[in-house]
């Protein structure tokens, strides 16, 4: 059996099939998605005038954003696939060395698979060994996660000095409420699923977090007139 179709019989028995695109960004890349704000902008990212030391209080603000609408996304007994991704020109590997291990190393006997994407971003590839990395851990439930430390190290994704990051992509897949968690660095995080029903009520208890920028979209699929 070819490494694809062993992940794809590893999300049908844990009912993952979802269309959701797991690609970055994931809110443009999907009808039916949230984009939230997570660093504040009524607080600066630096301390200083000199832009030598970042403001710890804008990383707490923005990590207890992330944590809250975790919390709305996320119960503690939800069935969850996590997926980790490179973009590589054939050369890059996810080795086992990598931090995404460490971070989750209590899922270390959990099913865990390895595949090739090929045509995850483009279909026009200038050279055919460019392909998407993935490793999917299959069988979890969001009690198995530390979501803390999972969330520090994402709004860490531009700011390694501040402690551990990630190079790739992390994508929570809830596959009891079907939708897609993505932080994409310290600004941001989106929610994506296959149709309006799982984002609804997360779209009305988390409402004043909504990137304003495209309040007006997310407005049109779920405000209630």
């Amino acid at each position: 059996m070819s490494t694809n179709k062993m992940l794809d019989s590893f999300h049908e028995m844990s009912q993952t099939m979802l269309s959701t695109k797991l690609e970055k960004p994931l809110f443009y890349k999907n009808k039916f998605a949230l984009r939230f704000e997570l660093g504040p902008t009524d607080i600066s990212l630096w301390a200083d005038s000199k832009r030598e030391n970042i403001n710890e209080e804008y990383f707490r603000v923005a990590s207890n954003r992330a944590a809250s609408i975790f919390r709305s996304a996320f119960s503690q007994n939800d069935e969850i696939n996590v997926c980790y991704q490179i973009f590589s020109d054939g050369r890059q590997k996810i080795r086992k060395s990598d931090y995404f291990f460490k971070l989750f190393s209590k899922l270390s006997g959990k099913p865990m698979v390895f595949s090739e994407h090929r045509d995850i971003y483009r279909d026009d590839l200038e050279y055919k060994r460019y392909c998407i990395k993935r490793v999917t851990i299959s069988d979890t439930y969001t009690h198995d996660l530390d979501e803390d430390e999972i969330i520090f190290t994402l709004i860490n994704s531009d700011f390694g000095y501040r402690g551990p990051s990630l190079l790739g992509q992390l994508f929570l897949i809830n596959c009891t409420k079907g939708l897609v968690f993505h932080i994409y660095d310290d600004r941001g995080l989106d929610l994506a699923a296959d149709n309006k029903q799982p984002l609804e009520s997360i779209y009305h208890e988390q409402n004043s977090l909504l990137l304003d920028y495209d309040r007006d979209y997310m407005d049109s699929l779920f405000a209630r007139i």
